[in-house]
């Protein structure tokens, strides 16, 4: 009778001890799946974070005879949810003006063509203030193909999913405390900026402006001249 109890508590012993190994188990089992959960998140995060950064900098480096000596992006905020993803990031970049003459930057070009084919019917003050006003935008122009120049812009980029983050398909706006308007996309990885003219835009719209401009400005050119005319005359 021993014997046959003894069994029965070995029986026992042996149950509790298969219960044990099954909780043991079912509890690693079910850690498997939770870690590589994990792991899959952190994975997404940084490879949205990749994305995001390289439309960024897509955008902001595609200006129109810019050339891109240096390009940072920093995200300051990301949300990836099942709406789709949006990331606040900051671009910092230095460009230099790339243009073979001064005279092939658009709005010089159009205030050049304009002067030309007017010339004949202006005033000599305003056709001064028509030269200057050329001659400073050539400086200015000249400075900018010489010595870099920074510019920094924050930008919102949303897309709909992962899928099309990775596709290179987002939409762009401009994000600083005045203004947040949609700046522009980014399809395919080929950026569009809605706030860049075209070349043939910018210089038709100099060319249409500058006359007005000459007008306005030529009586504060000689207002200025005759105060310093004053000036001098006042110190002999």
């Amino acid at each position: 009778m021993r014997n046959v109890r003894f069994s029965r508590d070995g029986w026992k012993v042996m149950l509790v001890t298969v219960i044990i190994l099954a909780l043991i188990l079912t509890g690693m089992f079910t850690l498997s799946f939770k870690q590589p959960a994990v792991a899959k998140a952190e994975v997404e995060k940084t490879e949205v974070e990749s994305l995001v950064k390289k439309a960024a900098l897509i955008f902001a480096t595609a200006v129109p005879h810019d050339k891109t000596l240096t390009s940072n992006a920093t995200v300051t905020e990301l949300n990836i949810t099942d709406g789709g993803i949006e990331a606040i990031v900051n671009t910092e970049c230095t460009f230099l003006l790339d243009y073979k003459s001064p005279y092939d930057e658009p709005h010089l070009k159009g205030k050049t063509q304009w002067l030309a084919e007017n010339k004949s019917r202006l005033t000599t003050e305003e056709i001064n203030v028509a030269e200057t006003e050329i001659k400073i935008h050539e400086d200015w122009v000249k400075w900018e193909m010489e010595v870099p120049f920074g510019s920094s812009a924050t930008y919102k980029l949303t897309a709909a999913n992962l899928q099309e983050a990775r596709n290179g398909n987002f939409t762009v706006y401009l994000w600083t405390d005045i203004d947040r308007v949609k700046n522009g996309t980014v399809q395919n990885w080929i950026p569009n900026n809605i706030f860049i003219p075209t070349d043939e835009e910018a210089t038709n719209r100099a060319y249409e402006t500058f006359g007005d401009y000459v007008k306005q400005l030529t009586p504060i050119y000689a207002e200025a001249e005759q105060t310093a005319i004053e000036r001098f005359d006042s110190k002999d």
